[in-house]
């Protein structure tokens, strides 16, 4: 059985939602990782949140951030995304169970995160992914290794998925250190 379960689906499907929806049934795991919530106000959609299981969070996707980093009209505070990576990889050893929310495009333009990544990937710990549907260097090769298992999100089974990731992670058999 692979130890790796990524989420993958069309944009705007849910998957965020799904997989914070599964942290709350599996709240008894040490988690490393990160949630990246949207952030919706006034009708609009301004940015997203990291927030790390171990300390770090705040605002790192957001119109009014400036920098070299942009997906589309945010600006990507890289710093604050590393520093929460840098936080969570301090973790890995005393936890057992990884979440990423999200293998994507933001991940690409951090070596940090790609070894946090590669490194929870390669270990026996369970690791639960979100990764970008739409081709990428990063998540390209993430989707295509033979460790992984990959369940795309679909309005059909949204309600479902997050007891199913839950269910997966528990039946991956490890004992909780």
């Amino acid at each position: 059985m692979p130890y790796n379960l990524l989420i993958t689906g069309e944009s705007g499907i849910g998957k965020s939602t799904a997989l914070n929806q599964s942290v709350e049934f599996l709240s008894k795991r040490r988690i490393a990782g990160f949630l990246s919530p949207r952030v919706v106000g006034d009708g609009s959609d301004p940015g997203w949140r990291i927030e790390g299981f171990n300390g770090v969070s705040g605002m790192f996707a957001h119109a009014s951030i400036r920098g070299r980093h942009r997906m589309g009209l945010l600006g990507v505070d890289i710093d604050l995304f590393e520093r929460c990576i840098s936080s969570e990889t301090s973790a890995l050893s005393r936890s057992d169970l990884v979440i990423i929310d999200e293998i994507g495009i933001i991940g690409g333009w951090s070596k940090a995160f790609r070894q946090f990544a590669e490194r929870a990937l390669d270990s026996t710990m369970p690791t639960v992914a979100i990764v970008r549907q739409k081709s990428g260097d990063f998540s390209d090769r993430v989707k295509s290794r033979d460790d992984v298992e990959i369940w795309t999100l679909n309005r059909e089974i949204r309600d479902v998925m997050p007891g199913d990731i839950a269910r997966w992670v528990e039946a991956t058999d490890l004992p909780m250190a």
